[in-house]
């Protein structure tokens, strides 16, 4: 099996946990993946697992997005930097994709073994939902999806939607956890569509991803990732 890993990160980031998350998966990863972190920086890391891509290099409706007056949460078009960069690669037909969070933290192997194991053979993605008032959205810190699934392109197309009509009615944040959530949400129309949800039991937004894998990865959220700030690696 394919698989595509991707992750994004700024230089702030990269000096604060984002070198120690990338050192953790070069460590721990298989030896045949390779990870593509988007930046927007001249991040001076070197290594034959890892490659980096300009934001730059994105579509032009990126840097509208980017360049629009939004009456929305100013943190809107730093996430936005996450989702351009996943659209990009809901284009390609093969494979799988992943995205993991540069404040992930490996901390025991990852063998495509485990990988294969977390997603249903017929499910568009694997994922962690979080409960949200009344809605459904997902924790994006690590998810895959299924590139050959027959959902895929109902899904980038609405996702896509969503960020191109600054359509973020209906959320508890303009982000794409939310957004996420919500296109699953629409597909769940459909009786054929599938995905496997990696937090059943729907614990806590703040930590599921934790809860989940606690024994692989560990998500360093918010302050949280403040503990790498003075290390060196």
């Amino acid at each position: 099996m394919k698989y595509t890993v991707i992750t994004g990160m700024s230089q702030e980031y990269f000096d604060n946990i984002g070198k120690h998350m990338l050192h953790s998966w070069i460590e721990f990863w298989p030896e045949h993946f390779s990870i593509t972190v988007y930046t927007e920086d001249a991040i001076d890391f070197q290594h034959p697992r890892v490659q980096f891509e300009s934001l730059c290099n994105l579509e032009q409706e990126f840097h509208d997005f980017q360049n629009a007056t939004m009456k929305l949460e100013r943190r809107t078009k730093t996430f936005a930097k996450k989702a351009w960069p996943i659209m990009k690669h809901l284009g390609d037909n093969v494979g799988r994709l992943i995205w993991v969070d540069a404040d992930v933290i490996t901390e025991s192997e990852i063998t495509e073994q485990w990988l294969n194991t977390l997603i249903q053979p017929d499910s568009l993605s694997a994922h962690l939902g979080v409960p949200q008032l009344s809605y459904y959205s997902v924790e994006t810190g690590f998810f895959i999806i299924d590139l050959a699934n027959k959902f895929k392109n109902k899904f980038l197309n609405e996702y896509r939607r969503i960020y191109y009509e600054k359509d973020f009615a209906d959320m508890k944040k303009s982000f794409d956890g939310d957004v996420f959530g919500k296109v699953v949400t629409k597909l769940r129309a459909y009786p054929e569509f599938k995905y496997t949800e990696l937090n059943p039991a729907f614990e806590s937004s703040l930590s599921p991803f934790n809860s989940v894998f606690s024994s692989k990865m560990k998500h360093y959220k918010a302050s949280r990732k403040e503990i790498f700030k003075d290390c060196n690696t």
